[in-house]
C-alpha cells in the first residue's frame, strides 16, 4: 500500500511539472496559451506517466545511470504519445524530429538539474541536523 502512496505522489508531482511546462514553454515560445480541457488532460496524463515512471529510481537493483536513460526513454515515448494530439488542436502537424528531441532533452536536462539540486540540498540539510544532534549528545 505504501509503494502505491509514493507511486500517486510521483504521478501529482509529474503532472504539476508538467503543466509548468507546458504553461512556460507556451507564454515563452507562442502569443497566447491555449490551455482546452483536451489539453490539460493530456498533458495531465504525460505528467503523471513520467512522474510515475520515476519509481524506476527506487529499485535498488538498477544503477542510477540506467534509470536516468530508461526515465529519459519514457519521457521520450510520453511526449510522441500525448503531444501530438496538442499540436492538432492548434491546427498543426506535430513532427518528431530531432530538433523537438534536442527540446525535450533541454527541458529534461533542465528539471533533472532542479530536482538533483533539491536532493543535494535536502542531503546536506539533514546532515547538518545530524552533525548538530551529535554535538549536543557529546
Amino acid at each position: 500500500m505504501r509503494w502505491l502512496i509514493e507511486l500517486l505522489q510521483r504521478m501529482i508531482i509529474g503532472t504539476e511539472i508538467g503543466i509548468t511546462c507546458y504553461v512556460w514553454i507556451g507564454v515563452s515560445c507562442y502569443s497566447s496559451v491555449k490551455l482546452t480541457l483536451p489539453i490539460a488532460i493530456d498533458i495531465s496524463l504525460m505528467g503523471a506517466a513520467i512522474g510515475g515512471a520515476t519509481i524506476i529510481f527506487r529499485i535498488p537493483r538498477i544503477n542510477y545511470y540506467f534509470a536516468l536513460l530508461i526515465h529519459y526513454a519514457i519521457v521520450l515515448i510520453a511526449n510522441w504519445v500525448a503531444i501530438s494530439p496538442i499540436y492538432k488542436a492548434y491546427g498543426t502537424n506535430y513532427q518528431f524530429n530531432l530538433q523537438n528531441v534536442l527540446f525535450i532533452t533541454v527541458i529534461y536536462l533542465i528539471i533533472w538539474l532542479v530536482i538533483r539540486f533539491m536532493q543535494i540540498n535536502d542531503v546536506q540539510r539533514v546532515n547538518r541536523r545530524l552533525k548538530q544532534r551529535q554535538k549536543k549528545n557529546h
